[in-house]
């Protein structure tokens, strides 16, 4: 399995609660999603182990792209985080694991092993709010913010040239800019969409784009 948890003492306690079973393994660690997503292709791992603040919002996107693999997606929450909104999203992203990150480690395994079986491990909680979102349209959220709507204009036009594979050079010459004002752009998009290579901007740019975001 991968373990996607930006806070390194949690992360080492999952590790050593998983790797203590005879029938799991941690091959990546990671503390993005972004790169959870490209460590998930390199491994061909089974099952993601993430914290819910790292799937939110303009991460959306890419937890979609990872639940479309043959990946099963299991979503830790903290306290103050499951609203029925960020759930239901989460869920309709594909992901078919929910539990509360202080769980006690018998149930984060058993959630794991669960997931491996290609079965679900849902939170009763979570499982109460998504049956009030099917049966009650009052508790519906509002369509939620693309990820690309966080950008300037310009900061959006530079970043879907460099998902259509212009270099900064070619960017400069479309756009009529210069070189240093389509870095500013790039990092500037790059920083409020949370990614860190161009291949991940890429990758979210073409996702936000589609009809399927």
């Amino acid at each position: 399995m991968l373990l996607c948890e930006d806070q390194e003492v949690f992360r080492i306690g999952m590790r050593e609660v998983l790797e203590a079973q005879p029938d799991m393994a941690v091959v990546a660690e990671t503390t993005h999603l972004p790169e959870a997503l490209e460590a998930a292709d390199e491994c061909r791992t089974q099952v993601v182990v993430v914290r819910q603040g790292l799937v939110a919002g303009a991460a959306l996107p890419l937890l979609r792209t990872l639940c479309r693999r043959d990946t099963a997606v299991l979503v830790l929450a903290e306290p103050g985080t499951e609203s029925e909104p960020e759930v239901v999203e989460i869920l309709q992203a594909g992901v078919r694991g929910y539990l509360p990150r202080r769980s006690d480690a018998q149930r984060l395994v058993d959630g794991v092993r669960a997931l491996a079986r290609h079965e679900a491990a849902l939170d009763p909680a979570a499982t109460d709010q998504l049956v009030q979102y099917l049966t009650d349209p009052q508790a519906r959220p509002a369509p939620a913010v693309r990820p690309l709507d966080r950008l300037t204009e310009r900061q959006r036009e530079v970043a879907e040239l460099v998902a259509q594979g212009l270099s900064n050079e070619e960017i400069a010459s479309r756009l009529f800019l210069s070189l240093a004002t389509v870095k500013s752009h790039l990092t500037a998009s790059m920083r409020r969409l949370d990614v860190r290579t161009r291949t991940q901007l890429a990758i979210l740019v073409n996702r936000d784009s589609s009809p399927a975001a």
